[in-house]
């Protein structure tokens, strides 16, 4: 037995406290009794004190504890694997793993109730997941992966405040998922809990065994008519050294595409698959399949091909980026930032040397007028292209086409394009001698109030939310300078700080065309935060499309996106969709109809599955639980009762087979974890004899119960009476 106290704050205010109230006490009493005489004022404050000194006690709040012993029950846990490597025929006589599973299991639920009394017993199937059901002739071993050592710490956690006497391990020991089986035991043995463990497979099963199985396809996902997407994936080769492996892509609707054969060299399992060439004609969504033909002796052909889906754009601007030598973060940040918006897409090209003549690195053919709609020149001098060059490019601008020319080493007038063609076409006057700033604080972007309502530098669907993004921005390192802006030129912006208010941003309307001088690099707004990001992804999209002409188109926009387009049966597919107005701008308030259906079976019905605004946008799941196959996504917008839109996007769901594939049973994982935990690792013979051999006895626990002095109703009805006494006392002797 032991006294603790718990006080309402730390001791020495406690203690003062009480010091005062005592005090206090004692000169209120001293005041009023002063006139008195008698035994009975003595009693009447000794009545007081008496109170006060009971609260004094419930402010130190103080506890008896007396130690209990109590009996905890041993408990014995039967776990057996349900994965679908237990339906290998690799056991005496040809038996499923299965089957000899469920003998140990039934074995050890028999010697448990014939020689072990009073003791709790849970059975447990697992795979990566552990269900505590019943196991007959109509359970069957499905799981797709297994997950030994997760399951076994989750088996213990669902038997708290129980003595765990042992856990019984019946599984292969083929373990492919969550935490690593050994980990699992060295917590276990922490927790004084052995596994005896029965194995039931063949270790050399298998051997010699061949596979060959598609892991991996990566195909655009978004590319444009006519343009050669990037295409890449793997295959893991087993049991075939030295064999050529064809393999096929095959596109919907257009067969076979393209082939190539790879050959296996000794002891690599994965290899990687290249030099596969597709140029799409036509814009849709196409279903693309890397296949591998199918080799004499394969262990499973299941896994011999890989589904993915690429989307084929067609009308989008087409925009040419050229850099030089200067190293910049601008192309890295600016490309990938238009690559994110689907109605473009840019070609980087970096030249590393002057041309000579009329022999440049760039072909001619970069300049013809159509190749490209908008030109981006970042910092690079004239002279890496050809006069030619040079000259078709300000051709291309007065017969419609974009330009915009960034600040730079190279740039402007420092990179000698003063003397270029395309001088007549940009928006400002250059020299050579104009120079650069860079002051120490930065050149901070201001737009000027007229140029934020333009199509180029609105951020936001009001001014004033446009002009707070615009000063939130970071400022810009440096910026060249300009002679001046050309009469008929626009000035947008300004360079404010230390540098000045000299222009900064200055567009022009040339012939058919239109050109944009920009003095900075903008990377470094898209290098920010989330706000920056989607300043800096709009200001370039929009400036691409003013160039491009396309700054009126109209129209509302549906837009969906799958996290992933190939889901194995039972995981989890992130839907995200969007409405977009005119100006691309989200319609916040836009409601969604989403729909799942099977697109491979004529009698597939629609699964509706819940979206939830999350933003700009709705975001919800859907859970794979179907059959293998092809499925489509159709989510349809409303605004009230007006319909926006609707996009549809297509996944594949498969069978994930890695059960399947490595058919040995891992003996020596299940021999490890019963040594590390104290077990043993028996046969399915022996394990009935080592189940009696347990000791299952109740083990005592002890611990602390808790008794406070202080709630309680005989403590208050205590303080209470003696309140009343005292109270009637003084009252009876006309005190009060």
């Amino acid at each position: 037995m032991s006294i603790t106290f718990q006080p309402i704050g730390p001791w020495p205010v406690v203690v003062i406290l009480a010091a005062i109230v005592v005090f206090l006490t004692l000169w209120a009493y001293a005041q009023r009794m002063r006139h008195t005489k008698g035994a009975w004022r003595w009693f009447a404050l000794g009545l007081r004190l008496l109170a006060v000194l009971l609260c004094l006690v419930a402010a130190l709040r103080p506890s008896i504890n007396f130690p209990e012993k109590k009996k905890q029950t041993a408990a014995i846990i039967l776990m057996i694997d349900r994965s679908k490597s237990q339906t290998f025929n690799d056991e005496v006589n040809g038996q499923q793993r299965w089957t000899v599973a469920k003998k140990a299991l039934a074995e050890a639920q028999k010697t448990i109730s014939e020689k072990l009394k009073d003791i709790e017993v849970k059975v447990f199937q697992f795979d990566n997941e552990l269900r505590e059901e019943t196991v007959d002739d109509k359970t069957k071993p499905e799981g797709t992966e297994t997950a030994l050592g997760t399951m076994m710490l989750e088996a213990v956690k669902r038997m708290q405040g129980m003595n765990v006497a042992s856990i019984v391990l019946i599984s292969d020991g083929a373990s492919n998922a969550g935490i690593p089986p050994l980990v699992a035991a060295s917590q276990l043995k922490s927790k004084l809990v052995p596994v005896i463990t029965v194995g039931v497979g063949e270790e050399n099963a298998g051997t010699g065994s061949k596979d060959i199985a598609v892991r991996d396809l990566v195909v655009g996902p978004v590319v444009f008519v006519k343009n050669q997407p990037e295409i890449k994936g793997a295959i893991s080769v087993r049991g075939f050294a030295g064999k050529p492996i064809e393999l096929e892509l095959d596109v919907e609707g257009e067969g076979v595409v393209a082939r190539t054969t790879v050959t296996a060299t000794e002891g690599a399992e994965l290899i990687p698959i290249t030099g596969l060439k597709y140029l799409p004609q036509t814009a849709g969504e196409k279903r693309v399949e890397l296949r591998v033909k199918a080799q004499d002796g394969e262990l499973i052909q299941e896994n011999n091909k890989y589904t993915t889906y690429l989307n084929v754009l067609g009308g989008g601007l087409k925009v040419l980026y050229i850099h030089g030598t200067d190293f910049s973060w601008e192309p890295k940040y600016l490309t990938r930032a238009l690559d994110a918006a689907k109605e473009i897409h840019v070609d980087l090209k970096v030249v590393r040397q002057p041309a000579v003549g009329d022999r440049g690195l760039l072909d001619d053919a970069e300049f013809a007028f159509g190749n490209y709609d908008v030109y981006i020149i970042g910092s690079i001098p004239a002279n890496f292209l050809t006069e030619k060059q040079q000259t078709m490019l300000a051709t291309n601008v007065t017969r419609g086409a974009g330009l915009i020319m960034l600040g730079g080493r190279s740039s402007f007038g420092e990179g000698g394009w003063a003397n270029s063609p395309l001088a007549a076409v940009m928006p400002v006057e250059m020299r050579a001698g104009d120079g650069a700033v860079e002051p120490k604080d930065g050149i901070k972007f201001v737009p000027n109030l007229k140029a934020m309502q333009s199509f180029i530098l609105r951020l936001a669907p009001n001014p004033a939310d446009s002009q707070r993004i615009w000063e939130s921005l970071p400022t810009l390192p440096g910026a060249n300078r300009f002679s001046r802006p050309k009469q008929s030129a626009e000035v947008l912006a300004t360079g404010g700080g230390e540098g000045g208010q000299d222009p900064l941003l200055v567009s022009l309307e040339t012939g058919k065309g239109r050109t944009i001088a920009f003095g900075g690099e903008t990377w470094i707004w898209g290098r920010g935060g989330d706000e920056g990001r989607l300043a800096f992804f709009r200001f370039w999209r929009q400036a691409i499309l003013w160039m491009a002409h396309r700054e009126n188109e109209t129209g509302d926009e549906v837009r969906l996106k799958l996290e992933k387009r190939r889901v194995a049966v039972g995981e989890k597919l992130e839907l995200t969709a969007a409405a977009l107005n005119s100006k691309k701008e989200a319609i916040t308030d836009a409601e969604f109809t989403t729909t799942v259906t099977r697109t491979d079976s004529p009698d597939a019905k629609p699964e509706t599955v819940q979206i939830f605004p999350q933003g700009e946008s709705a975001k919800g799941f859907y859970s794979a639980l179907g059959k293998p196959g092809e499925y489509q996504v159709e989510v349809i917008a409303k605004q009230g009762t007006k319909e926006l839109g609707r996009a549809k996007a297509k996944f594949n769901v498969y069978q994930d087979d890695r059960e399947l594939e490595n058919p040995a049973a891992d003996r020596k994982l299940l021999r490890d974890i019963a040594e590390i935990t104290g077990g043993q690792s028996v046969t399915t013979e022996a394990l009935g004899k080592q189940l009696a051999s347990l000791d299952t006895s109740a083990t005592e626990r002890v611990s602390l119960s808790e008794k406070r002095i202080w709630d309680n109703w005989i403590f208050f009805l205590i303080f209470t009476a003696i309140l009343t006494l005292e109270w009637w006392l003084r009252k009876r002797k006309g005190w009060v």
